[in-house]
Parts: structure tokens; C-alpha cells; sequence
């Protein structure tokens, strides 16, 4: 079974290690625009780029460029960069995939080796075609891809609703609830203001802007 982390010095609470698999049996699934071998093998390419190993050969030149860039060098991303994936035929909504499939396995990963185990291997894909579900309502704002019903962070994977509805179920494990975060009181192990404070520094060695 999958996350057992016999090696870990930290212990893992039951509802994050049932997290954490479900992630895999996710990560391992069709998605929304996305087979299970290509969101696997994006996966795959995310971490060699963190390296500079080899990645996935067998991946479509236009997946394994954004797995690369949003895995190694987000910081480099701008407008223009994503708008020109879509030029050359990459589908936003298989770029927003991407970026959730990609942002979610570094969580994972950061967090095993946090506990001080070692990174999980990557699941063995399952069959089956993408759902090709959308959300409708998004539109083009100020960010470099529709959301809905705003631009911000929270809303950056709203074009396709599985990729958003993901990233919240491993945030409220690994981080806080969206109600949660309205509670600027919050006490866990860490008071509010310390996971704040930890966010802003892992945040500026990241070279996240947000």
C-alpha cells in the first residue's frame, strides 16, 4: 500500500496519509483532459526537472514543456509564455490540468520529506478516457487563464472544476480549510500568525510573487 513512510520521523496523522493516497489513486486516474499515463508520466517529468534528470521521452512536447516549467522555473512563467502553448495547440484547460497535477505532487513530495522519508513512487496509470468536463462560467480577467468567479490564487484552477476541487481536498490536510483560512485565530500545533510566518519564507525562496 502506498505512503506506509516506514522510514519517516515524523508521524503522519490518519486523515493525511488517506490524503495522500487518495491523491495517488487520483494522480494515477483519467482526468479532465488528460489520460491516466499522461498526467503520470507529467508527473514523472516534474520531478526530473527539479534535478535536471531525465524525464518522460514518451510525453507530447507541449506537456512535458509546461510539467518542466511549472516544476523547476515558475517564477520564469508569464502571459506571453502561456498564451504561446496555446498557439502551438495546447488547450488551456490541459494547461490548468498541468498546473494542478504538477502543484499537487510537489505538496506531497515536500511534505514526505518533511517527515524524513523519501519521495513515493509514482503510481502505475489506470485506463480510460478524460471527462472533457469545463466550467463554463470562466472568463478572461487579468490572470493568464480564464477563472471563475474571480482572479487570485484560490480561483486559478476554476477553468477545470477536478483540478480545483483536488487542490482543496490536499490543502485542508496539509494546510487549512478555505473556512479555516477566514479564521485568522486558528490554533492547530501552529498559531496562525507561525504557519503564516513559515508560508512567507518557504514563499520568498520559492520566488512565489503571489
Amino acid at each position: 500500500m502506498s505512503f506506509e513512510l516506514a522510514d519517516a520521523v515524523l508521524p503522519l496523522p490518519h486523515a493525511v496519509r488517506a490524503e495522500l493516497r487518495r491523491e495517488w489513486t487520483r494522480l494515477a486516474a483519467a482526468g479532465s483532459w488528460l489520460t491516466g499515463p499522461e498526467r503520470v508520466a507529467v508527473a514523472r517529468e516534474a520531478r526530473a526537472a527539479r534535478t535536471f534528470g531525465d524525464g518522460d521521452t514518451g510525453l507530447p512536447v507541449l506537456l512535458g514543456e509546461a510539467a518542466q516549467s511549472v516544476s523547476a522555473a515558475a517564477h520564469l512563467i508569464t502571459r506571453d509564455w502561456v498564451a504561446d502553448l496555446q498557439a502551438r495547440g495546447m488547450a488551456v484547460e490541459q494547461y490548468v490540468e498541468v498546473v494542478g497535477v504538477v502543484s499537487r505532487l510537489a505538496a506531497v513530495d515536500s511534505y514526505v520529506r518533511g517527515v524524513g522519508s523519501t519521495e513515493e513512487p509514482l503510481p502505475e496509470p489506470g485506463s480510460g478516457e478524460p471527462t472533457g468536463r469545463r466550467n463554463e462560467q470562466v472568463r478572461w480577467r487579468s490572470a493568464f487563464v480564464p477563472t471563475d468567479p474571480e482572479d487570485g490564487a484560490r480561483f486559478a484552477l476554476s477553468s477545470v472544476p477536478a483540478e480545483e476541487e483536488a487542490r482543496d481536498q490536499l490543502h485542508s490536510q496539509l494546510y487549512l480549510s478555505t473556512e479555516q483560512m477566514a479564521d485568522l485565530a486558528y490554533q492547530d500545533v501552529l498559531s496562525r500568525a507561525q504557519m503564516e510566518l513559515l508560508a512567507a519564507r518557504v514563499s520568498l525562496l520559492n520566488d512565489c510573487f503571489y
